[in-house]
């Protein structure tokens, strides 16, 4: 048993360090319209269509809007893992941060040096908190379409669903 166990782990360590160009890199990037907020306004309009005079203040730009951090580790040419962590602030009646979590896996469609055609899915957990309440919650991103341009240095956007918004755009470096 031990000796399965070992020659498993020591197979899964040879599997990072295997690929020529396995890469680490560090993303910033800002998303428009993420879960969070897009729910407050998905609200207000199920209430609006049914005549209900109290809803929730509507959101701002700033409270649909999330700031995102990710690291990444290309595995192989077409699979890269790693994480994302964002912010969100909602301004609304709530009134509270966010910040999320997610383990990523993103499958590289087409990977050329300066061109990269890609699907990204993360989930994790979010935790929402104010002055007054804390509360823990599972958020995620479905990036559908995903589009970066450059070498060491690329710009990105995405579309897509989710906490890191459903377009969102931002520079990656190379480590």
């Amino acid at each position: 048993m031990r000796k399965s166990f070992l020659l498993c782990l020591l197979f899964a360590i040879s599997v990072l360090y295997a690929g020529e160009s396995v890469d680490h890199n560090v993303s910033f990037s800002y998303g428009f319209f993420n879960l969070t907020g897009g729910s407050i306004v998905a609200g207000n309009a199920v209430a609006s269509s049914f005549g209900a005079d109290d809803q929730q203040e509507d959101v701002d730009l700033l409270s649909l809007s999330s700031f995102n951090i990710a690291y990444g580790y290309e595995l192989w040419e077409k699979l890269e893992i790693g994480g994302i962590l964002t912010y969100s602030y909602t301004a609304s009646s709530f009134n509270y941060h966010s910040v999320t979590i997610m383990p990523k896996a993103k499958l590289n469609w087409i990977n050329k040096s300066d061109f990269r055609f890609y699907s990204l899915l993360a989930i994790g957990p979010a935790f929402y908190f104010n002055s007054d309440k804390f509360e823990t919650a599972a958020l995620w991103q479905a990036t559908l379409v995903g589009f970066e341009f450059g070498n060491d240095t690329s710009f990105f956007f995405e579309l897509g669903v989710g906490q890191a918004g459903g377009f969102a755009t931002g520079v990656k470096f190379e480590l």
